[in-house]
């Protein structure tokens, strides 16, 4: 028994023929139900859905004061009667013809098993170069803060299947379409799965995506920091920086008041400096990272200095760039540079220097 999830916005036109698709390939084989969760569409979706409904197992949900597809999915996950839920598109760009294998994989034991455009079997279709572009920039962003979404190819689909008790008790408080993602942070699962697929092309109506949605994205990521603990694990980073450049002044004066040439001093200090940053890290900011024992302990040490030998060499470009091609004042221009290395340093640290030979 399946629950299929479809939220809707102005996609009358293609209600038919994807209850017609759904029909076909599940009637005989599969219980299921369609909640149909529409924002009000101004075409009346909702309307076309409740005629259907005599020809369909449909459930139409109509929202007058809730807008966006993630909210609309959660919304749909509190109407659901089974426990087995296909969340997808009503554009008819998810082949409902991939449910089953979605579906079987959930049976065999999967908690969530994702349409993958980016494994065997999958193609993303006719993307074009923009949307290629955010589409990478959104899952870099996603990966560097979300360390559950590094071992999924496509953590941006919108055509899944889960096991309804993942989302049980879980903080779902998604903005705007990315709602898989929300459910890859925010829930506990064992097991994904990737089933591939052709992603196809919108029949009628238009797309959603623009301006808005990518603000909605970039909230949304903002969102999932603060509650999944990642701007936290940023602060605190930042916290042990400028520590760590306290550190840093105490040691160089300390060496260079006792006589020591204070270029030799610098050397030390830095050094100093970052075994500080490093234990501190190690103990603070990146604890939950399973990092033992003195090999891996090593190695990442060795790593936190080649990802701040890179934030160094950044920040001396920025500076020299910024002030020499832009003209702004060398203090400006510092603060900025410090910005993009603390970015690198911390990207760098989250991806590599804590990753474990497990990750």
């Amino acid at each position: 028994m399946v629950s299929i999830i479809v939220p809707t916005y102005n996609e009358r036109e293609n209600l038919t023929p994807l209850l017609e698709r759904i029909e076909s390939t599940l009637g005989s084989s599969e219980d299921y139900e369609v909640i149909v969760v529409d924002d009000d569409s101004p075409d009346k979706t909702w309307e076309k859905a409740r005629e259907l409904s005599g020809d369909y197992p449909i459930k139409v949900v109509r929202r007058k004061k809730e807008r966006g597809l993630g909210t609309a999915v959660v919304c749909g996950l509190k109407e659901s009667n089974h426990d087995v839920v296909v969340v997808m598109d009503a554009d008819l760009q998810h082949p409902p013809e991939k449910i089953p294998e979605l579906v079987s994989e959930i049976k065999e034991g999967k908690d969530i098993a994702i349409g993958s455009r980016f494994v065997k079997g999958g193609d993303k279709g006719d993307f074009g170069f923009f949307r290629s572009i955010m589409s990478r920039g959104a899952d870099f962003l996603a990966r560097t803060l979300f360390r559950k979404t590094r071992g999924i190819k496509d953590i941006q689909s919108g055509f899944f299947a889960l096991r309804k008790e993942i989302v049980k008790g879980a903080d779902l408080d998604p903005i705007g379409y990315k709602i898989l993602l929300e459910i890859l942070v925010q829930t506990d699962y064992d097991e994904v799965s990737e089933v591939g697929y052709k992603f196809g092309q919108r029949k009628s109506g238009e797309s959603k995506l623009g301006l808005g949605s990518i603000l909605n994205y970039l909230r949304h990521i903002w969102s999932l920091s603060r509650r999944s603990g990642e701007l936290a694990r940023f602060i605190k980073f930042c916290s042990v920086g400028g520590s760590g450049a306290l550190v840093n002044l105490i040691v160089i004066y300390l060496f260079t008041s006792s006589g020591l040439y204070y270029l030799l001093s610098g050397i030390i200090a830095r050094e100093a400096a970052l075994i500080y940053n490093f234990s501190l890290n190690k103990l603070w900011t990146f604890r939950d990272r399973d990092i033992s024992g003195a090999k891996e302990i090593l190695r990442a040490l060795f790593r936190d200095h080649l990802v701040r030998t890179g934030g160094f060499a950044l920040n001396l470009f920025f500076l020299w760039s910024l002030t020499e091609f832009l003209g702004l004042y060398y203090l400006i221009s510092q603060v900025i540079a410090i910005g993009i290395a603390s970015l690198w340093n911390f990207t760098g640290n989250t991806l590599w220097t804590w990753r474990s030979e497990g990750d």
